[in-house]
């Protein structure tokens, strides 16, 4: 199974004090359909799978990472979660606030990543904390075991 993971980020300097709009895309590039999972509850702090882990680096210096989930719980993974990339295909994962809500206020180059974890070795590690439904299990088999890694450079104007 072969799929590409690209952050994309607009061309030329952003102001400092606003959100850079970061969109991130899923490629199958693989001669198969490829099953996945994007962003759900839980997904982008790490607290179940798919893990969708993104930062953002000034210098190398870590300056935005997700904030520490307020509820441990997380809803339940719904048969209507999973896609089927064609060959070819591509998605949007779904919205990372991370990206959202960060607005670098220091001029410089700013490095977003991204990172994508389907390699549970636990199943039940998908399901959520509350109103499990335990026949997306099947589901789960279907999601090759993939990690992902992705990159954009941003700059931003004072």
């Amino acid at each position: 199974m072969t799929a590409e993971l690209t952050l994309h980020a607009p061309a030329g300097p952003h102001p400092a004090g606003r959100p850079v709009p970061v969109r991130a895309r899923l490629r199958n590039s693989g001669p198969g359909d490829l099953w996945i999972v994007g962003v759900v509850d839980g997904s982008d702090t790490g607290t179940r799978y798919p893990h969708w882990l993104p930062l953002v680096r000034l210098d190398g210096v870590v300056v935005a990472v997700p904030a520490r989930p307020e509820d441990p719980l997380v809803g339940p993974l719904r048969t209507t979660d999973f896609r089927c990339l064609a060959p070819g295909g591509a998605m949007d994962p779904g919205p990372l606030p991370t990206f959202d809500t960060f607005a670098p206020e220091v001029p410089g180059t700013y490095v977003y990543s991204l990172d994508l974890s389907t390699g549970s070795g636990r199943p039940e590690a998908w399901l959520g904390t509350f109103n499990q439904d335990r026949s997306v299990l099947d589901l789960v088999a279907r999601v090759p075991r993939l990690t992902l890694h992705a990159e954009a450079t941003v700059e931003i104007a004072s």
